[in-house]
């Protein structure tokens, strides 16, 4: 899985932890009122060169179309 709550000390506040699936680099999204906004997170994610693919049901993401590409030779 490469999206994670980080949930902070203080209730209802934490982030979105977003790892590429290949090369392990992160991006964060903080959220308050307890309310992680997935959605919004991947619309950011894709904004930034982000790319995510589904396979066998599970789904995958990565920093870059390198990262992708090199993680489907290798794994898929």
């Amino acid at each position: 899985m490469s999206k994670e709550i980080d949930w902070s000390p203080f209730y209802g506040e934490g982030e979105i932890v977003c790892t590429c699936d290949q090369c392990k680099k992160e991006e964060r999204f903080e959220f308050e009122d307890n309310y992680p906004d997935y959605a919004k997170a991947q619309r950011e994610l894709r904004e930034i060169g982000w790319q995510s693919i589904k396979s066998k049901g599970v789904w995958f993401d990565f920093c870059c179309e390198q990262c992708r590409n090199t993680y489907i030779k290798e794994n898929l």
